[in-house]
């Protein structure tokens, strides 16, 4: 529920208070893996907090690029997905699911997943794109 929130009204994933935002859009940390992509299920973060979320936490510790975002859009969410079975449903995965993606139906949804757009690179402590420092 609390990710949902911050997604939703774009809170600091830590503080929980307004995600910092400029004319470069609202400040993300993405990992390795979502920064390919430009995809995440982890809210947006203000500047203060992103650089103690870059050292404590460890899905980012292994290498994070911060970001800056103009607009989103949900495009999934992440959760247990399970396949039919009697007399319940089986839990098969835990995983991110599209949507469209059949399975939805079947997802017990714990996380939005958003596609991040019109995103500038900018420098994890300041929040501000390098060729303007």
């Amino acid at each position: 529920m609390r990710q949902r929130r911050a997604m939703r009204r774009l809170l600091c994933q830590v503080c929980g208070r307004a995600a910092d935002r400029d004319g470069d859009g609202v400040l993300w940390l993405l990992g390795e893996h979502d920064a390919a992509e430009l995809t995440t299920s982890h809210p947006p973060l203000c500047v203060p907090c992103a650089a103690q979320a870059a050292r404590s936490c460890p899905y980012l510790r292994g290498g994070c690029t911060a970001v800056r975002a103009r607009s989103r859009t949900p495009i999934g969410v992440h959760g247990m997905v399970y396949r039919p079975g009697f007399p319940f449903p089986v839990a098969e995965t835990d995983g991110g699911v599209l949507y469209g993606d059949e399975r939805i139906r079947w997802t017990r949804a714990a996380q939005l997943i958003v596609r991040l757009a019109e995103v500038t690179v900018v420098e994890l402590h300041t929040g501000v794109p390098a060729a303007r420092r």
